[in-house]
């Protein structure tokens, strides 16, 4: 590649800051909800990572990414170790297309790593969940590079703990739940945003599925889950 297009590559990139230029417009996927879609200034950052942090697992954070789960329905979905069994009945009434979802378990942290920067490199919508031993301030960055060379939205679910590290994610959400399909979310990393800005979301009023952690798999647990009971939207 001449030095001339590898320049104009790195000038329509997402995260090029250009001296007094003008920033190119930022990228955005509709969340589904119109109040998120302004908190985010668009909605969910394409060629981005975004980084959500629920207090506890179960807490209906899938919820929050169905919508896109569902305009991505033509191309692949991959699940890169969910620590529950997803409920295909659910996902289906959703309107979730179960022949483009893909759920893979990796076996140690450097198999989850190239497991998450191909999935992101094919254009396949990433949904990552943090194993135990938490990935690197370089494992997320080179996700980061990856999701904005090929222009693709990714998402890594992370124990609230991590927000103790810095993080290249170019969006962070902590994520809270007093109350069935009510959530809090408070914005912890955003470019145009203060940290701590918060929205009271409301996910709907259908009913719930809850499956008791006890009852799936021990390999389908991950150490920072604290929650007795896992809640699925149907």
């Amino acid at each position: 590649m001449a030095n001339t297009e590898i320049i104009s590559s790195l000038l329509t990139r997402q995260d090029t800051w250009r001296g007094r230029s003008r920033r190119l417009p930022r990228r955005t996927i509709y969340t589904g909800h119109q109040s998120l879609d302004l908190l985010l200034q668009g909605g969910w950052p394409v060629a981005a990572l975004t980084e959500l942090l629920p207090q506890q697992l179960g807490i209906g954070e899938l919820s929050l990414l169905l919508p896109v789960i569902k305009k991505h329905g033509s191309q692949l979905c991959l699940w890169l170790d969910p620590p529950y069994q997803p409920y295909a009945p659910a996902l289906s009434a959703a309107g979730i297309a179960l022949d483009k979802l893909l759920v893979v378990r990796s076996k140690n942290p450097r198999e989850w790593l190239w497991a998450a920067e191909q999935s992101i490199r094919s254009g396949a919508l990433l949904l990552a969940w943090a194993r135990p031993q938490a990935p690197s301030y370089a494992d997320l960055r080179k996700l980061q590079l990856a999701a904005a060379d090929s222009s693709s939205a990714a998402f890594l679910f992370s124990p609230v703990k991590a927000l103790g590290a810095p993080s290249p994610v170019a969006l962070r959400l902590e994520l809270e739940s007093s109350e069935v399909n009510q959530m809090l979310l408070t914005v912890r990393k955003m470019r145009g945003v203060a940290s701590g800005a918060q929205l009271q979301l409301s996910l709907g009023e259908s009913s719930t599925q809850r499956t008791n952690l006890a009852q799936l798999p021990a390999d389908r647990h991950h150490g920072y889950i604290n929650n007795p009971v896992l809640r699925l939207k149907s």
